[in-house]
């Protein structure tokens, strides 16, 4: 009983000194040293995404994007021993009225295989034919 009541108690106490505000968790520290990733979808058939990873010694940035008729995409790289290198894409599409160039396909003459003989059938098979045997008596 005396057990029950002091819980009681202590726990009427936590929950004062919560609720007045006087007890914050530690904030949670953020260490931003330059490397992320991200997503963002704003609509449909639209997104972009990109990241920076990597460390000091050796470290890729992306970032890709498509938005309407558009595509495009960078890359970055870089490491420390002075090796980088930086590459750009972008793709439109083109205009509708564009058409391929048809073209016939190239006539092939037919294989000349031997046609297969009219009697043949496959050698060694033949229809399951279903057995019974009786069953041994019941030893007693």
């Amino acid at each position: 009983m005396k057990t029950s009541l002091v819980i009681l108690i202590l726990s009427a106490v936590v929950a004062a000194v919560i609720a007045d505000g006087e007890y914050a968790p530690p904030a949670l520290e953020k260490k931003y040293d330059g490397y992320f990733q991200y997503a963002n979808v704003p609509g449909k058939d639209e997104y972009e995404f990109g990241h920076n990873r990597g460390n000091p010694s050796h470290n890729r940035n992306q970032y890709e994007q498509s938005k309407d008729h558009r595509f495009r995409t960078k890359v970055k790289w870089s490491d420390a021993y002075g090796g980088n290198g930086e590459h750009h894409w972008e793709y439109n599409h083109a205009n509708p009225a564009y058409k391929t160039n048809d073209y016939a396909a190239p006539a092939y003459a037919a294989p000349a295989y031997p046609a297969p003989a009219q009697d043949y059938a496959a050698p060694g098979y033949s229809a399951p034919y279903p057995t019974y045997e009786e069953a041994p008596a019941a030893k007693v």
